[in-house]
């Protein structure tokens, strides 16, 4: 029975073959040499991007491209010279691109992305003089807020021949293809883009589609994605932070790590990459000192002046060289350590206090005596297992992850026994070599707001394909702060007391019939005016919103940071905190 199989499946293909190779061999002969068949590759439509209410952040618009089959021009020279009138293209820009791609001949080379329909219409009127020359239509990527949230949502690019020779892109990707070049669109490319299609058409001899050789392969659209993000928040952040020329917001909800809303100006226009930027373009980008395309909210790390008390309090609570009550030496306006004086931001002095009115009114003479009774190591210790020092491992690209002195860089910068205990005053009162990046001062406060988990930061929600749902794995606990329950009270009532007190310094972030908690930070600056901070979150018995803002060159923190936070979190709580 088997060998009948094998002899009827045998006799099949031997009369398959006949009516190929001698029925119909004169059809196909003519087809070959009349016509060819070309391989169009179709790009799938990248995911859209959505806020954590289904708000479209970035989605897709249908455009026109043009592109040449390096096979296929067999009159490159005026082929090339015809389309450049046209495309009002420098010609030899267009033979560059297709000599780039020389060793993939029969795979269509990119030329102009987002033709208009009076253009795609003179070529169509020279398809005889533009043989090789090819337009389909193709998904742009389309950023529906403008500027907003430009540097969380990043660009797409056109990947260049070094990428492409990658072993990451090498398989998946071809000469044209755009990919995610910062933010979400580079954190997620894998996500976001889907499986290009491909199409098989019948050409005539002069270039003509005769028509398709058989069905296409689709495209498969990549995945959409949800962000943590509340579209409303990011608005009202943004604004809050319109009037300054440089600085960062970023909003956590203290519950989860979930990020709210991320700001940094100056910003850039996304729309700007979906196109082939023009040298000029990037070159202004680039050399802009204001450097739009950097994400200050990550990428860059400053020292983080008073808000650093915070740690510092808690240290001098953990191992017992303060309590509550404790007071030291009053403040008349300046501490004299060794041969040196250290200065209070208040000149005439604060007077004695006790840690809730030292925090409250950020004097710095108490917080330096606190530092001369801290040990280095312990400090370094302490503030490295609040998140500083190290990147948090936000879902985002190239967050950096600040500095965090301690003993060995002391020791290879002055050299071992030559470096005295007051660098840690200085440190105590979050000056000197240390570093912080805005999201690791909200990171701090949520931790402190919530009673001190340190959640995990993360702008990514869930994704979504079709009916199906994929949520990321978030939340993540990523350890607590290294101070007790007890002493976490009092810091809280410390930080409420920044706000609330008639002489505290964050008496701008008060939000009426709101209960809100923080510590302001004025960050000396060797290159200009002091940097502004303002860390804090609210309510303080139930805290659903926490925010770091940091102004470059904007003065005292508690004048210029404090009003943009307290902004923010009234805008997120009347409008429910969800």
């Amino acid at each position: 029975m088997p060998s009948l199989v094998v002899v009827v499946l045998f006799s099949v293909l031997i009369i398959r073959l006949f009516g190929l190779q001698v029925v119909r061999s004169e059809t196909y002969r003519r087809l070959s040499e009349e016509n060819s068949i070309r391989k169009v590759p179709v790009d799938a439509p990248r995911g859209y991007i959505l806020d954590r209410h289904g708000e479209i952040l970035v989605c897709n618009r249908p455009s026109y491209v043009v592109s040449v089959i390096p096979f296929e021009l067999t009159k490159m020279d005026t082929t090339i010279q015809l389309l450049g009138e046209i495309l009002d293209m420098d010609p030899q820009e267009i033979a560059e691109k297709v000599n780039q791609n020389k060793f993939r001949r029969f795979e269509p080379v990119k030329i102009k992305r987002d033709i208009d329909f009076k253009t795609l219409a003179i070529i169509q009127a020279n398809t005889l003089e533009l043989p090789g020359v090819i337009y389909q239509v193709e998904p742009r990527r389309e950023y529906l807020q403008g500027r907003l949230a430009s540097h969380l949502l990043g660009a797409v690019r056109e990947i260049s021949s070094q990428e492409l020779e990658s072993p990451q892109y090498r398989s998946n990707y071809r000469s044209g293809s755009l990919i995610g070049k910062w933010g979400v669109e580079k954190q997620y490319e894998g996500n976001l883009r889907g499986q290009d299609g491909c199409e098989y058409k019948v050409v005539s001899a002069r270039g003509r589609v005769i028509g398709p050789l058989c069905p296409p392969d689709s495209a498969d659209a990549g995945s959409d994605i949800v962000l943590t993000i509340d579209l409303a928040l990011q608005r009202v952040a943004e604004e809050a932070l319109s009037d300054t020329v440089s600085g960062a917001v970023v909003a956590i909800d203290p519950r989860s790590g979930e990020v709210l809303a991320m700001v940094s100006r100056p910003t850039y226009d996304p729309t700007l990459f979906s196109t082939v930027v023009s040298e000029s373009t990037w070159r202004s980008l680039n050399e802009d000192p204001g450097h739009p395309l950097l994400n200050r909210a990550i990428q860059s790390s400053y020292p983080p002046g008073s808000a650093m008390k915070v740690i510092t309090a808690g240290a001098g609570l953990k191992y017992g060289v303060i309590s509550e009550q404790k007071r030291f030496k009053p403040c008349a306006g300046a501490y004299k350590y060794g041969a040196r004086w250290f200065r209070c931001w208040k000149p005439e002095g604060h007077g004695s206090l006790a840690l809730v009115g030292a925090m409250a009114q950020s004097c710095d003479v108490y917080f330096y005596q606190l530092g001369q009774e801290l040990e280095l190591d312990r400090w370094s210790r302490l503030a490295t297992e609040c998140g500083f020092g190290k990147a948090l491992e936000l879902d985002l690209p190239d967050e950096t992850g600040g500095l965090i002195p301690d003993r060995s860089l002391y020791n290879h910068r002055y050299g071992e026994g030559k470096w005295t205990r007051g660098v840690l005053l200085n440190l105590a009162i979050g000056q000197g070599e240390i570093l912080a990046t805005p999201l690791q001062m909200a990171s701090l406060i949520a931790a402190v707001a919530n009673g001190g988990t340190r959640y995990r930061p993360h702008i990514l929600k869930e994704f979504r394909k079709g009916p199906r749902v994929d949520f990321g794995d978030y939340p993540k606990d990523d350890g607590r702060l290294p101070f007790s329950t007890q002493h976490l009270e009092i810091l809280k009532r410390s930080l409420r007391a920044v706000v609330d007190d008639p002489d505290g310094t964050g008496r701008l972030a008060a939000v009426e019939r709101v209960e809100v908690a923080g510590k302001t930070g004025t960050a000396q600056n060797p290159h200009g005016e002091d940097h502004a901070w303002f860390v804090g979150f609210a309510p303080l018995d139930n805290p659903r919103i926490a925010v770091a803002v940091l102004v470059e060159h904007g003065g005292h923190g508690g004048v210029t940071a404090a009003p943009i936070a307290g902004k923010i979190i009234e805008a997120y709580l009347r409008r429910g905190g969800v």
